[in-house]
């Protein structure tokens, strides 16, 4: 885990000089906000949970490059029931904290891109009901995964953004996880 923090920090650390570099040319920075559906599987239960999600990312690079660093913090929220002999209830609640570098390609008005998911998520894992017997625990771990994605651009500085994302996390609590997120936002250049 401290490997895992240490990367990040680093990677973040290059980001900003190479930002407070006076000789680097002009830069384009983004915030995008976004929301969506995600679905992931509880290993324990052997059945799919579905939720919701959000996401902030500010991203900055070369102007006009297609290369773009950035940080994303999000929220993810999933349930699933279980029903046997019993109901069962689980819940997730994720914080997710990353570095993100992105590969745009495309035209101006339309950007396609690659992105990338290196970082650490803050997890509440709650079980209730059924004959196993209530569980409430906290976790933290490796999250890590890639996206695909295009930003819509309005005008010079409005855009929308749509995005897939693929993402592991890794418990040692609870059994590891994979996250599908589909989501839309919207964002700004400055």
């Amino acid at each position: 885990m401290i490997r895992i923090l240490l990367l990040i920090a680093t990677m973040c650390a290059f980001t900003a000089a190479a930002a407070a570099d006076k000789s680097v040319a002009a830069e384009d920075k983004f915030l995008t906000l976004s929301y969506g559906d995600v679905s992931t599987d509880f290993e324990d239960a052997n059945t799919d949970a579905s939720g919701w999600r959000i996401n902030l990312s500010y991203e900055t690079g070369a102007k006009g490059g297609n290369v773009l660093h950035g940080v994303t913090i999000g929220y993810i929220e999933t349930t699933a029931d279980v029903t046997a002999a019993q109901t069962t209830h689980y819940k997730l609640k994720s914080l997710p904290i990353y570095y993100a570098p992105k590969l745009l390609f495309g035209k101006k008005a339309f950007k396609g891109f690659l992105k990338g998911a290196l970082g650490v998520h803050f997890s509440d894992y709650k079980r209730s009901g059924g004959a196993v017997g209530d569980i409430d625990t906290n976790d933290t771990g490796f999250y890590g995964g890639a996206s695909l994605g295009a930003m819509f651009m309005f005008n010079e500085k409005v855009f929308a953004n749509v995005e897939y994302e693929w993402a592991y996390l890794s418990n040692s609590y609870y059994r590891d996880s994979a996250v599908q997120s589909a989501m839309i936002g919207i964002g700004a250049r400055f």
